[in-house]
């Protein structure tokens, strides 16, 4: 039996990586699972986040991106690049371009607003709805007093501003979509937008908020595994 590839998760909006360890403990059972994290400290865009995270990427072995919401971008980006051993994408609660209604103009009225959160408590009903358990919580504040809001206000107009259509075009790669039938971040026109670009997509819903992998972390390691096995890659 060959070797199953190497799991590579991009994070979201945060970079840290660290809400991604109850999904990474599901998916090494049966994957080598790679959990990358960006600079805390800046943001220059997605390609040049591209240029840092590429250098992580195996060299010598299969492996798939795993990519959530902000990150989707990016994993088109670099599946652009055509490393040699990318075999698959997974998008989760994620887009390629325009996230939201508008999203550009709403980008260009953010750009000029004083850089600051949303209050706390509409932050996580918008993210995980109300299956935030207190450890989802907890986290989620130390992860976002870690990181200047300069930063995740960079990332966030970067996001509005994507434009990954054409690059995910072009790719000749599997792709799943996960979308979270309670996600009220990411509607689901981002979802259509990945079918009917991508050459060869699937879409899969779970009942889950915006964080999917973090609030319906066995489903979505399932549907994920069920994915690369159809596809002959697990």
């Amino acid at each position: 039996m060959e070797r199953a590839p190497t799991l590579c998760l991009l994070p979201g909006l945060d970079g840290t990586g660290r809400l991604y360890r109850h999904l990474a403990r599901r998916l090494d059972e049966d994957f080598t699972v790679r959990v990358m994290a960006y600079d805390s400290g800046r943001f220059d865009g997605y390609a040049a986040l591209a240029d840092r995270i590429a250098t992580q990427l195996p060299r010598d072995e299969d492996f798939v991106l795993i990519a959530e919401s902000f990150a989707g971008p990016l994993a088109v980006e670099l599946a652009g690049r055509r490393p040699p051993g990318l075999r698959a994408l997974v998008l989760a609660a994620s887009f390629v371009s325009s996230p939201l209604p508008a999203s550009r103009l709403l980008a260009g009225v953010l750009a000029h607003m004083p850089a600051m959160l949303p209050p706390g408590l509409l932050l996580e009903r918008l993210l995980a709805g109300r299956g935030a358990g207190g450890e989802l919580r907890d986290e989620l504040r130390a992860i976002l007093r870690s990181i200047p809001t300069p930063v995740l206000r960079a990332r966030a107009l970067a996001a509005l501003r994507s434009d990954a259509g054409g690059v995910l075009k072009a790719l000749d790669l599997p792709v799943l979509y996960l979308e979270g039938t309670r996600d009220w971040l990411i509607g689901r026109h981002a979802g259509r937008e990945v079918l009917r670009l991508a050459r060869d997509a699937e879409l899969h819903r779970i009942d889950a908020p915006h964080f999917l992998f973090q609030v319906s972390t066995a489903p979505a390691a399932t549907a994920i595994v069920d994915f690369l096995k159809r596809r002959r890659l697990a």
